[in-house]
């Protein structure tokens, strides 16, 4: 069914990232080719739809002028809607902050346990725990930097998790600094490490210009190599090889291959696609943060 835009509450929409080349490219798509798939909604009060999923959309369709959205209304609880949506998710899917907002939406604005959002989301108590403490330990101005696009949400989790732990105010002080442009996941850490190394007097001129830090260390001081023998060798070694083995996958999808492939190749690139995310899924959890308390805090009013 057609819906009027101004007859949707837009109740969730700080739970996902918003890309520019993606928008873009979805704005030219949508101007083209109209819309294809509609947006989700449940039904809310007073004659008005609370939107669940189609954000990115809804807001192309304003950018070009238009007044009305197709949408499928489902007929669903709020909670259960954004779990749908999750499970349907496949071509785009959540970083692990977008995970987290989530998990808190549903912990705190629906006050589902940590117990039940783990079974309804097929994952484990822990896994919960740290996309929820990753949530909660950034600071605000941190991650509305991450939804402005400045810091790749990635760096969420390598790095401003940790910094934002020994030192709130120098995390949002850094982010600050940057400015509106983007910056890399790599940056970052290069940023961390320098903060975490340096005296007093340094970390303050790191947080206060961090793109100048930046600048000063590419041109003094290039990232030393490991040295020989260091155990963290081969485990750099395995993970720089699966990053390149992703880029170079990446390339090939965007270059078409997929539309070479009759359904059979199709499938087993499937297969073998969510065989490599589940190996990825069970490493990132080795790597990723402690679990957090599993109590649940009371519902948001």
């Amino acid at each position: 069914m057609e819906l009027e835009l101004h007859r949707l509450e837009l109740r969730y929409a700080a739970l996902r990232i918003v890309e520019a080349g993606r928008r873009t490219r979805l704005v030219a798509s949508l101007a083209r080719h109209g819309q294809h798939s509609p947006a989700l909604v449940v039904t809310g009060d007073q004659d008005r739809f609370v939107l669940v999923d189609g954000y990115a959309r809804v807001e192309a369709l304003r950018e070009l002028g238009r007044d009305v959205v197709e949408v499928a209304v489902l007929e669903l609880s709020e909670p259960e809607a954004l779990l749908l949506t999750f499970r349907l998710e496949s071509k785009q899917r959540r970083s692990a902050l977008e995970q987290g907002w989530l998990i808190a939406e549903l912990v705190e604005r629906h006050g589902w346990s940590h117990r039940a959002v783990a079974a309804r989301l097929h994952r484990s108590a822990s896994w919960v725990c740290r996309r929820l403490a990753l949530a909660r330990t950034l600071p605000e101005s941190v991650q509305a930097a991450i939804k402005r696009g400045v810091v790749p949400p990635q760096a969420a989790m390598t790095s401003l998790a940790g910094w934002a732990r020994a030192n709130t105010a120098h995390c949002e002080q850094l982010v600050a600094g940057l400015g509106g442009d983007p910056v890399s996941v790599r940056e970052v850490e290069r940023l961390y490490l320098g903060w975490k190394r340096a005296d007093a007097q340094t970390r303050e001129r790191i947080v206060a210009q961090p793109r100048l830090y930046l600048q000063a260390e590419a041109a003094v001081s290039p990232e030393p190599a490991v040295p020989e023998g260091d155990p963290a060798g081969p485990l750099l070694g395995d993970l720089d090889g699966v990053a390149g083995c992703a880029r170079r996958a990446r390339r090939r999808v965007r270059e078409g291959v997929l539309h070479e492939l009759d359904d059979r190749r199709r499938a087993l690139v499937t297969r073998t696609a969510q065989e490599a995310r589940l190996s990825w899924e069970s490493l990132a959890e080795l790597l990723e943060l402690p679990p957090c308390s599993t109590s649940t805090p009371a519902p948001r009013s």
